[in-house]
């Protein structure tokens, strides 16, 4: 072949590599923040995104932000210049703080009929439920003796410096566990079984994923997840002996949501997202990448969720208004019992 043809057919690629690239840069983008888990590699977003994106010929920003609370306390910071559009994880016991921050515009999808009522945990509509789970202490089985059926279980001696938790502050897990104590112990109640408690616990991270870390090294035999981790093991790992402990006193219920961030320039793209969010093509990519139920009931769940996961016959919850007025006392008393001597 001559030198012009080779010329000819160089320029032909370049001009469609251009056109590709006006494309792109043509088409809306939608920023969204969400939690380090649910935009890893095995997570959610790299299943939806592509899918989303397709219906809407848009382009999605998928950015992680750390844990839920981390997350939380960027959009207040970027409150007067917000950078996201929308946001994914703000949960039941993160409700009152963004309501207090005013960081979320409120809005009602119009398919919201496909979640059960009792999972609407947010009356002025800032938040839409896209799938919840159940609080839950996961141990190995092969390696723990002493019983774990009651919070007063874990106060056991026996289980001194093996557990990993969360920090209330910076983990929607770890707040959960706060509120989960007080709903059963009450308040003060919560401060007694904290002070007998925290000499079993190894280290307080910052996010889940740390503690899942340390339980999957070895490094703890127990750590605070959610009723439905085993199946994840069990799915993925093929290991059968790591269980969620069922508490006769409850397991404190947790309720995810995506809101639309105030100020954004792209609330119709938004609104979309939050409708898709509910529908079979989302939901049914909810049991095997965030290991939560998924708040469309009609979506079937699979086998390893039958076996291996289990729905609590007594649900605890705290409401919002006691949380909104008393949640940043609770986590100041935390502070002071976990550094006391």
């Amino acid at each position: 072949m001559n030198s012009r043809f080779w010329i000819v057919f160089f320029l032909i690629i370049f001009l469609v590599g251009c056109t590709q690239s006006v494309s792109d840069n043509s088409k809306p983008v939608l920023t969204i923040y969400a939690y380090d888990s649910f935009v890893s590699e095995y997570g959610l977003a790299p299943k939806i995104v592509p899918l989303f994106e397709q219906d809407c010929n848009c382009k999605i920003n998928m950015l992680a932000k750390g844990d839920a609370g981390q997350m939380l306390s960027t959009l207040v910071l970027e409150k007067q210049n917000p950078k996201a559009d929308l946001v994914i994880g703000i949960d039941n016991s993160m409700l009152s703080q963004a309501l207090r921050a005013d960081i979320l515009e409120s809005f009602t999808p119009g398919n919201i009929n496909l979640v059960p009522e009792y999972l609407l945990f947010d009356s002025t509509h800032h938040l839409t439920p896209y799938d919840f789970g159940f609080f839950a202490f996961v141990y190995d089985s092969e390696k723990l003796n002493a019983p774990l059926t009651s919070f007063e279980d874990l106060k056991n001696s026996e289980l001194t410096k093996k557990i990993a938790i969360q920090n209330p502050r910076t983990s929607s897990p770890g707040l959960g566990l706060l509120l989960w104590t007080i709903a059963v112990y009450g308040d003060p109640g919560y401060k007694e079984f904290w002070q007998t408690f925290k000499s079993n616990i190894l280290t307080v991270t910052s996010g889940w994923d740390e503690s899942a870390g340390l339980f999957s090294a070895g490094e703890v035999p127990i750590y605070l997840s959610y009723a439905t981790s085993p199946p994840y093991y069990f799915e993925f790992e093929d290991i059968n002996h790591y269980w969620a402990a069922q508490f006769q006193e409850g397991h404190y219920i947790q309720i995810e949501g995506l809101g639309i961030v105030k100020g954004t320039s792209k609330r119709k793209l938004a609104e979309q997202f939050i409708e898709f969010a509910l529908t079979e093509k989302f939901q049914k990519e909810i049991p095997f990448t965030q290991f939560m139920y998924p708040a469309n009931s009609a979506v079937d769940l699979p086998e390893a969720f039958e076996n291996y996961a289990f729905m609590p016959e007594k649900i605890l919850q705290l409401n919002s208004e006691q949380i909104a007025e008393k949640q940043e006392g609770w986590m100041v008393e935390w502070e002071k019992i976990m550094t006391s001597g």
